[in-house]
């Protein structure tokens, strides 16, 4: 990964050296990046149409580039639900379960996606922290005055939650309060969860630094549902089942987000 604009490396690019080092396919080239993110390094090498160049450009991190890839992958999550809806369904996706993506969801929610008629809740690759009743309390807005200055419409309350139809989407990846949160949304009767079942994680721990650096969890709180049972491994089952097939993923369809659309898009 490079973070240039204006470099040659791309598509059908041949590297052959990296600061000075032949790559004559004997060698791990990976090698000659290892420890240099963010310091320039030259390249050399030929372009797909031939073209010789040399540039210095300057390698991102594993961290950087990851990030990178989630916001493609968020991007291209919010377009496919507007170009299926024809830009009726909004989307947000709950990175984490802190106050960063509580606020980044709640700026989505009632800023970009606010003329939507419902929204896609994504919580899916959410590894928990504690948000559970905040989203909760979010996406439960029920209207209950409108404001028409000589009968216009301009607005409604509550203002700072979502008053329409919703869905969220759930998958085997979440973990925690990621789990904890579609039940309470399923509970609350919010909307209905699509995606496949979360595991039953749903305890807080306490996570301490021990002397040599190792990071030890230890289960604290177990939650316990109005039927009396702990949230700890009882599965969460989603309302619709849909499951994201690897043949359909590797050429970039997102099965389970497409029946979201679907979905919502029923009267």
């Amino acid at each position: 990964p490079f973070d240039n604009a204006t470099s040659k490396v791309g598509p059908g690019t041949t590297i052959e050296k990296i600061d000075g080092e032949s790559l004559d396919g004997k060698r791990d080239w990976a090698a000659l990046l290892n420890r240099k993110a963010g310091k320039p390094i030259l390249i050399e090498g030929k372009t797909k149409g031939g073209e010789v160049f040399s540039e210095i450009i300057k390698p991102i991190s594993a961290g950087e580039e990851q990030e990178l890839k989630y916001q493609r992958w968020l991007l291209k999550c919010r377009e496919t639900v507007e170009k299926k809806s024809g830009g009726k369904i909004g989307y947000v996706h709950v990175r984490a379960m802190n106050d960063a993506s509580f606020r980044e969801v709640y700026s989505e929610a009632l800023g970009r996606m606010n003329d939507k008629q419902a929204i896609i809740i994504d919580t899916r690759f959410n590894g928990g922290g504690w948000l559970h009743d905040d989203i909760a309390t979010l996406f439960s807005g029920k209207q209950y005055v409108t404001f028409r200055p000589r009968g216009q419409f301009i607005g409604s309350e509550p203002q700072g939650k979502w008053q329409r139809k919703s869905l969220m989407l759930i998958s085997e990846s979440n973990y925690s309060d990621a789990h904890f949160t579609p039940y309470v949304y399923k509970q609350l009767g919010i909307g209905k969860l699509l995606g496949m079942p979360v595991p039953g994680t749903a305890t807080a721990v306490w996570w301490e630094t021990m002397i040599d650096g190792t990071v030890f969890g230890i289960p604290q709180v177990g939650v316990m549902g109005q039927d009396g049972k702990y949230l700890e491994n009882t599965q969460l089952e989603p309302d619709i089942k849909v499951d994201n097939s690897y043949e359909k993923l590797t050429i970039g369809v997102d099965e389970q987000l497409e029946k979201a659309v679907e979905e919502l898009m029923k009267p």
